[in-house]
């Protein structure tokens, strides 16, 4: 994930080399342009002859894109910050749950630590698969090490008769985070939506310049390149963030929430 200082905005706006939209669009943004040029040489100096094409029509479809557009850029961030919440809550859940089992022996407690700060790494791995593959699901299998360990433990009076009552519940919170990223993680975006705005987004730069050549002469492939930036930004943008625990730079930095997580819980349980 990009870290960055909003307030200064100047040197964000002008950091290209750390821009994914901008590397990405780079040539297709000069593509549009050129078929702009195309058309705009076509009708004013070859066939002289403007295809009725006029501005309200690519208003009524500039409309119809920018809903699809909204709708598809919060439904990705939507997925994207529920992820970093669900993530928030694993830090929390993670801390407490090592203050409930602080009064343990010094040796048990080691052996809980090393199972909570182990669980996060495990549940990123997990994330990060690719969606259908087998092998063992080792978050699960460290979340029932972890409540078998419990058991024992209230079994033989070490955390207290009523540990084991006091603990599930919120032992079943790590259960509900890892449920909710796999929620997110195995159910993407609709391939028909996701493919219909990019093709909608194509349709309206290859029509676009047709309805402006009139009017604005050879500044239409000017405009053209704007208005194709900033419509297929946005969508590559949204494709980019729907997918909250990859690899990409502006997905979540899931690697620095783990090392908080094992570092808080050891500091809790075996600092001494």
């Amino acid at each position: 994930m990009i870290a960055y200082d909003p307030k200064k905005w100047l040197r964000v706006l002008f950091d290209f080399p750390r821009s994914p939209v901008f590397r990405t669009l780079f040539l297709d943004v000069v593509g549009a342009g050129a078929w702009a040029w195309l058309v705009v040489w076509v009708e004013t100096e070859w066939l002289r002859v403007a295809v009725p094409l006029g501005p309200a029509f690519l208003s009524i479809l500039g409309i119809i894109l920018g809903l699809l557009l909204v709708f598809r850029t919060n439904t990705a961030y939507d997925r994207w910050w529920e992820g970093r919440r669900l993530w928030g809550q694993l830090v929390n859940v993670s801390r407490g749950f090592a203050r409930q089992l602080a009064a343990a022996p010094l040796e048990r407690r080691a052996r809980y630590a090393t199972l909570l700060a182990d669980f996060p790494g495990a549940l990123t791995t997990h994330l990060r698969r690719e969606r259908g593959a087998g092998g063992p699901h080792v978050p699960n299998q460290l979340l029932s090490e972890l409540h078998r360990e419990i058991r024992h433990d209230a079994e033989a009076g070490v955390l207290g008769p009523d540990a084991l009552l006091r603990l599930t519940p919120q032992l079943q919170q790590f259960d509900d985070v890892l449920g909710a990223c796999e929620r997110i993680r195995n159910t993407p975006i609709p391939f028909s939506y996701s493919s219909y705005v990019k093709q909608f987004v194509v349709l309206y730069a290859f029509i676009m310049p047709f309805g402006l050549v009139k009017e604005f002469g050879y500044g239409t492939v000017i405009a053209s390149m704007f208005t194709f930036f900033a419509t297929m930004g946005l969508e590559l943008l949204a494709g980019e963030i729907e997918e909250p625990f990859g690899t990409d730079i502006n997905d979540l930095p899931l690697e620095d929430i783990t090392g908080v997580i094992a570092r808080d819980v050891r500091a809790i349980l075996v600092a001494d």
